[in-house]
C-alpha cells in the first residue's frame, strides 16, 4: 500500500456537547476545547490455557466495552460558558451530556463521532467527571479543566 496523502492535523477539530439532545441543541466549544481523548471500546475476550499445547485458547465475545471520551477545555468563570454549564449539569440530579467531535473541522461531509446507544442513536450519557481546574502559582498557562463521559459506543456519521 502506498503512503497516504490524506493525513490531517488535529488543529482544526470541531467539538460540541449537548445537555438537551431531545431538541437537539449542540454547543460548539471548539474555541475552548484543546484535546479530545477516546479510550475503551475493546472487544470482550477471554483466554484459557490447557494442559496440552503451548498457547492459550482465545475467544472473542463479539461485544465491546464502553468508550470514555475525555475533553480538556479552557476554564473560565463566566456564566453559561463550558465549565459553568457542564459543572452545573454534573452537580445536578441529571448528570448526563452528549458529546460529538469532528477531527477534520465539521464541514459538510466531514466525519463526526457522537456518543450513541447500541442502535447508533445519538444519546446523552453519564458524565463521569467534571472538576474545577488545578491551579499553579508559577504558571502563566491558561487554566484547563477536564470532563469525561462514558458511552456504549461512538457512532460515526457524515456532517450534514
Amino acid at each position: 500500500m502506498a503512503q497516504t496523502t490524506g493525513a490531517m492535523s488535529g488543529a482544526n477539530a470541531k467539538v460540541e456537547y449537548s445537555i438537551d439532545i431531545g431538541t437537539p441543541t449542540w454547543v460548539d466549544i471548539s474555541g475552548f476545547a484543546a484535546t479530545v481523548s477516546v479510550s475503551g471500546g475493546e472487544q470482550i475476550t477471554g483466554n484459557q490455557q490447557t494442559f496440552m499445547g503451548n498457547s492459550a485458547i482465545v475467544t472473542g465475545a463479539n461485544k465491546v466495552e464502553p468508550v470514555t471520551i475525555e475533553v480538556t477545555v479552557v476554564y473560565t468563570d463566566t456564566d453559561s460558558e463550558p465549565f459553568d454549564a457542564l459543572f452545573d449539569r454534573f452537580m445536578s440530579t441529571t448528570k448526563t451530556a452528549a458529546v460529538r467531535y469532528s477531527p477534520n473541522g465539521g464541514a459538510s461531509g466531514d466525519e463526526q463521532y457522537t456518543t450513541a446507544n447500541d442502535a447508533g442513536t445519538d444519546v446523552e450519557v453519564p458524565i463521569v467527571t467534571c472538576n474545577p481546574p488545578d491551579t499553579e502559582a508559577a504558571s502563566g498557562e491558561p487554566r484547563m479543566f477536564t470532563f469525561s463521559v462514558i458511552a456504549p459506543r461512538l457512532a460515526k456519521s457524515a456532517v450534514a
